[in-house]
């Protein structure tokens, strides 16, 4: 009978007892937020992928402009401060349903988010970075409870290989520890050759067979490719096929990309029998409503059944994040709205 349960739990099929209905039909798991601070002035705009924004040409003798890549009608806008910022966040992952959101930022300002969502937040920790933590404060953060994904990895921003020397030892710690990794293969922001502090990101970098050797060495590794690299969808499809223990996000790609490039590469992941191994995530930066503009790019994908949809949604990263049956049954008795969430 408990068996039968958990398995009705991850198909979607049934809510436990007293359970309230979803927004979307049951809980989502986001695998990819971040905890930064305001780093782009109030109210700077981001337009929804289904606007169909496109990358205007640049003219290389004028200065760089950021505002004029993204022209749209019902732009996203940055809230006020960094407060504001969390606090939006956290409320607009509530109202969707998401009970479990990977959090990446500084150790600190992670922890803070925390403290004003215990029951909400992963902590993630990020390397690959102008500055790395060392493998000692890993361990301690781990030790401490602050460290339950390795992620986000920044090498690609580097202008470096993921099998670069230098960074074996966090892969080969993840492994020790059963962390997951989360490493981002994929494009940057728009115009990233002249994006303010990415100048060292090199798109050659962003090719899933990179990863191979690392997977190689590390065959019980659980890794997760962000952004599905990106546009190289035939390659990531031939990792995946290899390596059973990789996975992939469709974060960033579900709520900035054009809407009709984000489906075509999402569909040719699920019509090569994928659909099990692709995780939900929002890479929300500076704007809560990309949360529900990405729930709703998986929700209208005419190409997905129900089941697909919830497993995509949910139940993918319930199986990669090992949850146990009484996570899962938690996370599915969501509260009342407005009811307090108390601390797991």
């Amino acid at each position: 009978m408990r068996r039968m349960l958990i398995l009705l739990l991850l198909s979607g099929s049934v809510l436990p007892l007293g359970a309230v209905e979803f927004p979307h039909g049951g809980p989502v798991i986001d695998m990819h937020i971040h905890a930064f601070a305001l780093d782009v002035p109030p109210g700077t705009a981001a337009c929804p992928g289904d606007e169909g924004v496109s990358n205007p040409p640049i003219d290389p003798r004028e200065a760089f402009d950021l505002s004029r890549l993204a022209p749209c009608a019902h732009p996203m806008r940055a809230p006020a401060s960094d407060a504001a910022l969390r606090d939006e966040t956290l409320a607009t992952l509530r109202k969707h349903g998401v009970r479990r959101a990977m959090t990446e930022g500084a150790p600190e300002r992670v922890a803070e988010w925390r403290r004003a969502a215990p029951e909400l937040i992963l902590p993630g920790v990020g390397f690959g970075k102008r500055t790395d933590p060392g493998i000692d404060e890993l361990r301690r953060l781990h030790a401490a409870g602050q460290l339950a994904v390795l992620g986000e990895v920044y090498i690609q921003y580097r202008g470096l290989r993921p099998d670069d020397p230098r960074y074996e030892p966090y892969f080969a710690l993840a492994e020790e520890l059963d962390v997951p990794v989360g490493i981002h293969l994929g494009e940057g922001p728009p115009a990233t050759s002249r994006f303010p502090g990415h100048e060292s990101y090199r798109a050659s970098m962003g090719s899933p067979f990179l990863l191979e050797e690392v997977l190689r060495k590390h065959p019980k590794l659980r890794i997760y490719v962000m952004h599905y690299g990106s546009p190289l969808v035939d390659e990531m499809i031939a990792m995946m096929f290899a390596h059973p223990n990789l996975y992939v996000d469709v974060s960033c790609n579900n709520w900035s990309f054009p809407r009709a490039q984000f489906d075509a590469a999402l569909k040719q992941m699920v019509d090569a029998g994928f659909s099990q191994r692709i995780l939900f995530g929002t890479d929300q930066l500076y704007w809560p409503d990309a949360i529900g503009e990405a729930i709703s790019a998986i929700e209208q994908a005419p190409y997905l059944d129900a089941a697909q949809k919830r497993d995509i949604l949910y139940n993918n990263a319930a199986r990669f994040l090992r949850l146990n049956q009484q996570e899962i049954a938690a996370d599915h008795a969501m509260p009342p709205a407005g009811a307090a969430v108390a601390e797991r």
